[in-house]
């Protein structure tokens, strides 16, 4: 089966940003494997941070039943705080894990998108793609190999961002991947009740009122998911001539593809 290795720093990350596409790989039978950084545990206004932290691998393997996916782990740096782990440390980490799942794509964080405000987004997004760039260098953490594990070369790469830049692959996530997408994402209860009351309260300080939002009670939060992820895919989707879709910036074969000769590159079919 084809595989597909996503790397981020938190708990709904990959939800939020290609949920639906990741959907869609698992539906087509692709073995998808999510391994998150940090512990979740500072993503609340309710709970205690051991109270998340035991949250953290129950609600994303709920998304991930959801979504298809193969397996899910997650290395527990502190949340919030990753860039206090040395930089070299977590990218072999994920030099680790793309060597033991060999997958033909990794999605990740943009290290170049612009307007990214948390520092464990910009932390993974480095660390991974280097890691997805190096993973088929033999002398980069050559004692991997006693564990059985081979240089291994990334054929593709997908990144995302909250404000993409370099768009160069849409994916239609029409009807079942999108229902999934939002699905997935409400499994992450202690997740989706932060994202309402932080909408909530960024409207609250606004010099305006938005009683639709305001209104609601952040346990009550469904609908508002709902309405939000769809309005996301319906404006990416928009710029394709689809329903619904995500979009990546992708980088394949090490751009090598301007050199292939012509009508060799296949096209997309998912």
């Amino acid at each position: 089966m084809p595989t597909a290795l996503v790397l981020t720093a938190h708990g709904d990350d990959m939800e939020f940003t290609a949920g639906g596409t990741i959907a869609k790989l698992c539906m087509r039978g692709w073995d998808v494997h999510l391994l998150m950084a940090t512990d979740n545990a500072r993503g609340t206004f309710e709970l205690s941070a051991e109270e998340m932290f035991g949250l953290r691998l129950k609600e994303a393997q709920a998304a991930a039943n959801v979504l298809g996916l193969k397996s899910v782990a997650c290395l527990d740096y502190p949340d919030g705080f990753l860039c206090d782990t040395p930089h070299t440390t977590l990218r072999g980490q994920f030099i680790e894990a793309i060597r033991r799942h060999r997958p033909e794509i990794v999605f990740t964080w943009d290290p170049w998108a612009p307007f990214e405000g948390h520092p464990d987004h910009r932390a993974v997004a480095w660390a991974a793609m280097e890691a997805a760039s190096f993973a088929h260098f033999p002398l980069y953490h050559p004692e991997h190999l006693a564990a059985g594990l081979e240089p291994w070369y990334v054929p593709e790469t997908y990144f995302f961002a909250k404000s993409p830049t370099g768009l160069n692959r849409t994916v239609d996530i029409s009807g079942e991947p999108l229902q999934r997408k939002i699905d997935a994402l409400c499994c992450y209860d202690s997740q989706m009740v932060l994202t309402l009351r932080d909408h909530q309260m960024a409207i609250e300080s606004a010099p305006y009122d938005v009683p639709r939002v305001t209104e609601l009670d952040p346990h009550n939060y469904r609908e508002y998911i709902d309405r939000t992820i769809r309005g996301w895919a319906r404006g990416a989707g928009k710029r394709a001539g689809l329903e619904a879709a995500e979009h990546f910036r992708r980088v394949r074969w090490g751009g090598t593809e301007r050199q292939a000769p012509e009508g060799s590159v296949p096209a997309d079919d998912w």
